[in-house]
């Protein structure tokens, strides 16, 4: 199978590419940041280059894509939503159209599990309807507005596409804004390890390599046209994250620091949702808990906890 991974370049989508690699597909990469020094073939392209894009398209001819490219940073998309409704929303219409224009057979896009957030508090799975009042952030809009897109794409074009909603990721490359990683090297420094407001926030991290397992079993023929919630296998909350890792490196201190609620952003302690369907229709469950997580990232930074550190 030929593979296209927009956003191969980035922490998300290098695991996805290698993923399809090592199952023997010929993958190409498209992203700004892609270099020839990059472990498989590609090209510095934007999606929102819908010409040279669909061009790229008609040259490969991909039986699958992976659309991972985007803007991610959902502080960034508040700071700056005219550019990223650019590369999130009409970025994903424009691989949507080269996808369709080429021929190929499936469009699995990283969606997130922020669209919850135009929902019912106690909405738990794929086939809840978002609610007419809104999204309340411009990163929600943009990921919802990718979902629409994608069944538009399939009613009108007849381009099959898979959506994974997924829960915060972590992993090897991860992104250093990101809680775990930013623990991790406060950890290393000594401490303290700063949990923002009370702790009680819940999350069901994933690891990155279960979640470019997803990528792959989402284009089997089931899962055409569905859409899927995955996370993590523990759910935990902020406080018992920052306790696991100050145990992993000797007990170093954690604190608390108020600050006020991010505008619009998840509230993920109001959420539990169901990752049957996956399970059920993927054969996929995450097998990487945030314990064994958390010590294959000490070891891929050639960090073993507080002895490690005390030799450097």
């Amino acid at each position: 199978m030929r593979c296209l991974v927009t956003g191969g370049s980035g922490f998300i989508g290098r695991h996805v590419a290698r993923r399809f690699h090592e199952e023997g597909h010929d993958v190409l990469v498209v992203d700004t940041r892609w270099t020839p020094g990059d472990p498989y073939p590609g090209a510095p392209l934007s999606v929102t280059a819908k010409d040279r894009l669909a061009a790229l398209f008609a040259s490969f001819r991909p039986d699958a894509v992976m659309h991972l490219a985007g803007v991610a940073d959902a502080r960034a998309v508040l700071a700056d939503p005219v550019t990223a409704m650019d590369v999130n929303v009409t970025g994903t219409a424009a691989v949507l159209d080269a996808a369709a224009a080429c021929g190929a057979s499936r469009v699995v896009l990283a969606g997130s599990c922020w669209v919850y957030n135009a929902m019912r508090v106690d909405a738990i799975d794929e086939d809840e309807p978002f609610l007419p009042t809104g999204a309340g952030h411009f990163y929600t809009t943009s990921m919802i507005t990718k979902e629409l897109l994608a069944r538009d794409y399939a009613r009108l074009r007849g381009l099959d596409s898979t959506v994974l909603r997924y829960s915060p990721v972590y992993g090897p490359g991860m992104w250093p804004g990101l809680v775990v990683s930013a623990f991790l090297r406060l950890a290393a420094e000594g401490g303290p390890l700063t949990v923002f407001g009370d702790g009680t926030e819940r999350r069901a991290f994933l690891h990155v390599h279960d979640l470019a397992d997803a990528f792959l079993r989402a284009t089997a023929p089931a899962a055409a046209n569905q859409v899927y919630n995955l996370e993590g296998p523990d759910i935990l909350t902020t406080r018992e994250l920052a306790d696991r890792v100050s145990a992993l490196f000797g007990g170093v201190p954690v604190v608390h620091r108020d600050e006020p609620t991010r505008r619009g952003e998840l509230v993920y302690s109001q959420r539990l949702v169901s990752t049957a369907k996956a399970r059920a229709q993927l054969g996929w469950t995450p097998r990487i808990g945030i314990d064994e997580g958390l010590r294959m990232e000490l070891a891929a930074r050639g960090t073993d906890g507080p002895k490690a550190e005390a030799k450097r």
